[in-house]
């Protein structure tokens, strides 16, 4: 579109210059230069207009993307906090404490919990073992382990997790430490 309206744009330059071929007395402009000279500059305004109109519309369809993407995260703030309850309430309950079958229908409950969100991009950040990354992880506590390199993560506190790639919430680590 944009190259279109530059090869008329050139084409017209062309014909304006072939028309104005006449000697101007003294050094003033007739009033077909100064017509042809202010034709000109309204058409460079359309020009930068249009450019103008397609950049917007290329970052309110990039806005719109990122808003699809990442508009539902304060939802799944929230969700994981809720989770992370359920998680922790599953690890307790001790197995004789329960009818046989009720523990495995909850762990159906949160397999499902995992797969909904899994879908809607939201995937757990995988943190033990791994070298501590600032992006990804918050030390929570250091420990010295023998035989262990300093700034790997040695057990994870509370879970991280990504939603599309970018860090939701950053993982709480307990991070080796040089004795």
């Amino acid at each position: 579109m944009n190259q279109d309206i530059k090869e008329q744009s050139d084409n017209q330059n062309e014909a304006n210059k072939d028309v104005v071929t006449e000697d101007t007395s003294g050094g003033e402009m007739t009033e077909l230069e100064l017509a042809l000279k202010e034709a000109e500059k309204y058409k460079d305004l359309a020009h930068r207009t249009a450019a103008e109109l397609e950049n917007l519309k290329k970052r309110s369809l990039q806005e719109r993307d990122e808003i699809r993407k990442y508009g539902q995260s304060q939802l799944m703030i929230k969700m994981l906090g809720v989770l992370d309850d359920f998680t922790r309430a599953m690890d307790i309950i001790p197995d004789e404490a329960v009818v046989p079958g009720w523990k495995d229908g909850l762990d159906l409950v949160k397999r499902g919990i995992d797969n909904l969100l899994t879908t809607e991009g939201l995937n757990q950040i995988e943190a033990l073992g791994k070298p501590f990354e600032p992006a990804e992880h918050e030390a929570v506590s250091f420990e010295s382990v023998e035989g262990q390199d300093a700034g790997r993560v040695l057990s994870v506190v509370r879970e991280g997790y990504k939603l599309n790639g970018r860090v939701l919430r950053a993982a709480q680590v307990t991070v080796s430490k040089t004795s």
